[in-house]
């Protein structure tokens, strides 16, 4: 009996979709959004870091990317951003801090101490707008770091968060986002999923 299998993926990134997709991490539909807004796309990589050999090979994957930027120590922002910052500076042989909320703003805290000049890869499991981003980047600054540069496994972005230093992403998505009242999947009809 003759079976319809899907092509294989043809590039890496095709891979890593592929595998992202398998594990729930990355999903395409109709999806409510904490902020009420609605999305075309729905990411949860927190997925990804059930199975640590999913986790390793994710991390290692965003490491070899960030390899050029020369960093000598990952930043990563609680609580979404410090699997992948483990498993990218555990690749890269560095130390991981990580920031923290206090009073609604990120922090360095717990003995964390940066060297002036340290070149600092920031990592984080999405991005949007890069707001968590900058903060990092000023953390960094006033300790007179450098950032070398921002690693995340999915930029939602599309590729357009305004950071002024390079940016690297394992996928890029054009995720759009709505307000309720003249969102086009909800005038079309389709199905609300409220994933959390």
């Amino acid at each position: 009996m003759n079976q319809t299998h899907p092509p294989l993926p043809s590039t890496e990134e095709d891979k890593i979709r592929a595998l992202f997709q398998e594990k729930g991490a990355i999903l395409q539909g109709h999806f409510y959004r904490l902020s009420g807004r609605h999305t075309d796309w729905y990411v949860q990589c927190a997925r990804l870091f059930e199975n640590h050999r999913t986790g390793e090979l994710v991390g290692r994957a965003l490491a070899d990317k960030c390899r050029d930027f020369a960093p000598e120590v990952v930043l990563s922002a609680a609580i979404g951003g410090v699997l992948p910052g483990y498993e990218v500076a555990r690749a890269l042989g560095l130390n991981l801090f990580y920031c923290e909320k206090r009073d609604g703003a990120l922090i360095l805290r717990r003995g964390f101490t940066l060297r002036p000049g340290a070149r600092v890869l920031i990592v984080e499991d999405e991005i949007s707008t890069g707001q968590s981003i900058h903060e990092m980047m000023e953390i960094v600054h006033a300790l007179d770091g450098v950032v070398a540069g921002v690693g995340c496994l999915v930029d939602k972005s599309g590729g357009t968060a305004p950071l002024n230093v390079p940016l690297v992403s394992l996928i890029t998505l054009n995720a759009a986002h709505y307000r309720a009242d003249v969102c086009p999947m909800c005038q079309k009809g389709q199905p609300l999923q409220n994933l959390r």
